[in-house]
């Protein structure tokens, strides 16, 4: 009596291995767009995170934002060709003192800075630059270059804007006494708005904007007119 070898026929092993294939490539595919859609929420994350330091530090400065004789707030809205653009100079109580050893905490001339990314210029950084303030006629003026610190890349824009003392919104503010402007009242804006733009895709023109409105302490206090 003679066995009957089984075993199997190339065609079905050709099958198998088809089979193997397609369900390879189906978990690939799953796989990939798993990745994808993680790696997507990571980075948005990250702009969450960048966002909230961002605007946290702008509120900050803002809140204890000061107006004196020979302290101004000066905003500006102005598009950033390459090179820095101040956008919004004041004086504010949150100097940060970075060497503990030699730097004074005090009063500082806070400036927020905007600049083109040379290597993408549709891409915008926020600068921040503060120096501590001294009184006019010292040997180190107030308009000397100071160096800028990052705050947020990878931006779309960003957009201040100023709330009156009458409830109405302004593009701009700004606190100087030209010549033939004597009796011109200086005071601060009651409110700020800042909103910031973050890239998400370039490619694709997709964008996330966040948005805070800070109120001025000092910039509701009207002044009283002298009396004669």
């Amino acid at each position: 009596m003679s066995l009957r070898q089984a075993g199997f026929t190339l065609l079905e092993i050709m099958l198998a291995m088809l089979v193997l294939g397609m369900v390879v490539a189906m978990v690939s595919v799953s796989l990939s767009g798993s990745i994808k859609v993680i790696e997507g929420a990571m980075d948005q994350g990250d702009v969450y995170y960048r966002a909230q330091v961002a605007l946290e530090r702008i509120s900050e400065d803002l809140t204890s934002a000061v107006l004196s004789e020979d302290t101004e707030f000066i905003a500006r809205q102005e598009e950033s060709s390459g090179s820095q653009s101040a956008i919004l100079t004041f004086a504010s109580m949150t100097h940060l003192a970075f060497d503990p050893e030699n730097g004074l905490p005090g009063l500082g001339i806070i400036s927020y800075v905007t600049q083109s990314d040379k290597d993408n210029p549709r891409q915008l950084f926020l600068l921040r630059a503060d120096t501590l303030y001294r009184p006019r006629g010292e040997e180190k003026k107030n308009s000397e270059e100071v160096e800028a610190f990052l705050l947020a890349d990878q931006l779309r824009s960003v957009k201040f804007t100023f709330l009156d003392q009458n409830g109405e919104e302004q593009t701009s503010w700004d606190t100087t006494v030209k010549e033939g402007e004597e009796d011109k009242e200086r005071h601060l804006p009651t409110a700020v708005t800042c909103r910031l733009e973050f890239w998400l895709d370039q490619e694709q023109e997709v964008s996330i904007a966040f948005q805070t409105a800070v109120p001025l302490p000092t910039g509701l206090i009207r002044p009283q007119p002298q009396e004669q």
